[in-house]
């Protein structure tokens, strides 16, 4: 678990997507690049999720990635979950991944107000990481979601 604390990466992408009804997708992904892969494929044994690639552009590393969302909410989030106290620098970042990947798994992205509530804490995990930098601003991407809603012919939630 330490390993996980000392090294991981709990990312959320916001990916603007034509083809969704809100034109917005939130896409979470956990990964962990190191020099050697057998650390990758231990952590990779023991969680039993993920897949290992070459680092794009830094083929020296190697990548342990879990981004399906089926590996990410029944395996990833309920060990993390059960060695959770072993968690220090990364808790908050944990906690607001786990909440995006538990609201994604429940299915509030398919509700213009869930979606947008599951951005909010997209941005505010980003806050948390001093190297996140995002293409659009906050209310750029509420404002796609509040348009496609209005098209969609629901009314605009708060924001």
């Amino acid at each position: 678990m330490g390993f996980i604390d000392a090294e991981a990466s709990f990312s959320v992408s916001i990916k603007m997507q034509a083809d969704t009804a809100y034109g917005v997708r939130v896409d979470p992904v956990f990964s962990i690049t190191q020099q050697e892969r057998e650390p990758l494929e231990l952590i990779m044994r023991v969680v039993g999720a993920g897949r290992i690639i070459r680092k794009p552009g830094q083929e020296h590393l190697w990548l342990l990635i879990i981004d399906n969302m089926n590996e990410l909410s029944n395996k990833l989030i309920p060990f993390i979950d059960s060695n959770q106290d072993l968690l220090l620098a990364r808790r908050k970042t944990y906690r607001l991944f786990r909440e995006i990947v538990t609201g994604l798994s429940r299915g509030e992205h398919r509700k213009a107000d869930g979606l947008k509530r599951l951005v909010k804490l997209a941005y505010e995990l980003s806050k948390l990481n001093p190297k996140a930098r995002r293409r659009k601003g906050l209310d750029q991407v509420l404002k796609i979601i509040d348009s496609r809603a209005a098209k969609r012919g629901e009314l605009p939630g708060d924001r």
